[in-house]
């Protein structure tokens, strides 16, 4: 495996025995479905083969990992138990003697780090909702006091809360929070940096959610964990715990429709269903690692219900085209790909749709709270409690707009920079990104059976369909 220093050693598709047509033709899905997919970086025995960005994203922006934080802890936590801070079969409780239980239980005292990182807590279903709130200063202690209904390590719920406890158990063994642990530990050492951690009301890192990279620090991480714990001949995390992580641990089949959340989870890992193991995030945030054709695949995207697409993706275009040996060249492939890549890091804007229902409209009552909204060919304006966002566009090319927060809060932006894209297609319809996050909204106006409807969109509030009155 190569491992990059500065950067990644780079070769053409056909070199690495990957199609070039496959890579291409994962691209045009993306644009052919209208997909908010942020970039696309594949590798091959650590050679970078194909690193793609969709406008606005370039290499240097850092993205929300969202639950790709989990598997960063989870690393931490077998770091820590190969320096023998801490064991894996050591009670949750015996980390906290301090925090009072109210009605302790068999159940919450059996729960052990191992339970933590596999989501077999016991907990009937995740207490995230109740543990993480910033109005609540003392998160261990609420977790600490919620129903433990199973026996843990029996029953399968997902919960950030689980990972956000063994932050909580990091910064006990070591007095530090998992991201100063995680720059010295794994960051410094195989070249990722300027990495960011949400913390808590007491300044411990949330663990499961909340850390920003990039990309390529992305795949610098999952060639990590595909090379067990090595890089560049040096042992960073212990390797058995490694085999361990990426190995379904626990059954949690029936939780999700999807076979990719049904085929088994490991030490804060998902196994898909067509063989590679995952790092996986909110909204399209994906380490894909597949140790029998030497692959690491990263995705970053803003997608809500079709989360499973980039795996799909991969699974049924990209693995198609590769092959165990290099295939010649195909200079007109290489040709067509890097053409259509460009296309998308830097696309021409183009006109208006025709006939387009410019103006400013009044929204009824809907889940994702706008009430009004102002559509014109180059800014659209909307307000959502009580917050009016206005942004520049422009038609099949993004704007990025830097607003105050109070203008950003109308899409719940954390960070106020937005960029705002005119859409073609058999709606036509503007696209409002949260810039590095998957919060994305879609706003489209449509005939109704009494009128004009809005057709919203938004990649975690939901979808809604409404009439609107001209004003």
């Amino acid at each position: 495996m190569h491992f990059p220093e500065a950067d990644f050693a780079r070769s053409t598709p056909e070199r690495m025995g990957i199609e070039s047509g496959a890579i291409a033709a994962v691209l045009d899905a993306i644009v052919r479905e209208q997909k908010d997919i942020h970039s696309m970086l594949v590798l091959r025995g650590g050679v970078l083969v194909h690193e793609q960005y969709f406008a606005p994203y370039t290499r240097e922006m850092q993205h929300d990992m969202f639950s790709c934080s989990k598997t960063f802890t989870s690393m931490l936590i077998g770091i820590a138990q190969g320096k023998g801070l801490l064991r894996l079969e050591e009670r949750v409780c015996s980390f906290f003697p301090e925090i009072p239980v109210e009605h302790p239980s068999a159940n919450l005292d059996a729960m052990t780090i191992r339970d933590l990182l596999v989501m077999g807590t016991g907990h009937a279903e995740d207490v995230s909702g109740v543990v993480m709130r910033p109005d609540q200063p003392d998160w261990a202690r609420v977790f600490l006091n919620q129903p433990v209904e199973y026996v843990p390590g029996t029953h399968f719920a997902y919960n950030t809360a689980a990972t956000y406890m063994l932050s909580a158990i990091l910064t006990k063994v070591t007095g530090r929070t998992a991201l100063e642990l995680a720059r010295e530990w794994i960051f410094s050492r195989i070249g990722i940096e300027g990495a960011s951690w949400e913390s808590c009301p007491r300044g411990i890192s949330l663990g499961g959610t909340g850390l920003r990279v990039r990309p390529v620090d992305m795949a610098r991480f999952g060639m990590l964990i595909a090379n067990e714990g090595v890089w560049r001949g040096e042992r960073v995390v212990p390797a058995e715990y490694i085999r361990e992580a990426r190995t379904a641990q626990i059954d949690n089949r029936g939780k999700n429709p999807d076979p990719n959340w049904n085929a088994g989870y490991g030490y804060q890992m998902w196994q898909c269903s067509f063989g590679p193991f995952r790092a996986d995030g909110m909204g399209g945030q994906f380490i894909v690692i597949d140790l029998e054709r030497d692959l690491v695949v990263v995705f970053t995207s803003a997608l809500g219900a079709d989360i499973g697409v980039p795996l799909k993706y991969i699974e049924n275009i990209l693995l198609p085209g590769v092959h165990a040996e290099a295939l010649p060249e195909d200079a007109t492939a290489q040709a067509a790909l890097l053409r259509r890549a460009r296309e998308l890091a830097d696309p021409a804007p183009s006109a208006a749709p025709e006939g387009m229902p410019w103006g400013e409209y009044a929204l009824e009552e809907n889940p994702l709270g706008i009430a009004r909204l102002g559509w014109s060919q180059d800014e659209i304006s909307l307000e959502r409690q009580g917050a009016v966002l206005r942004a520049p566009y422009r038609w099949g090319a993004p704007v990025v707009t830097s607003l105050p927060v109070e203008q950003a809060g109308a899409l719940g932006a954390h960070a106020p920079e937005l960029a705002v894209t005119g859409l073609v297609g058999s709606t036509p319809c503007v696209r409002v990104n949260a810039v590095g996050s998957p919060f994305t909204l879609y706003i489209a106006l449509e005939a109704g059976e009494e009128g004009l409807d809005a057709v919203l969109r938004h990649t975690v509030w939901g979808s809604a369909r409404v009439r609107v009155r001209k004003l």
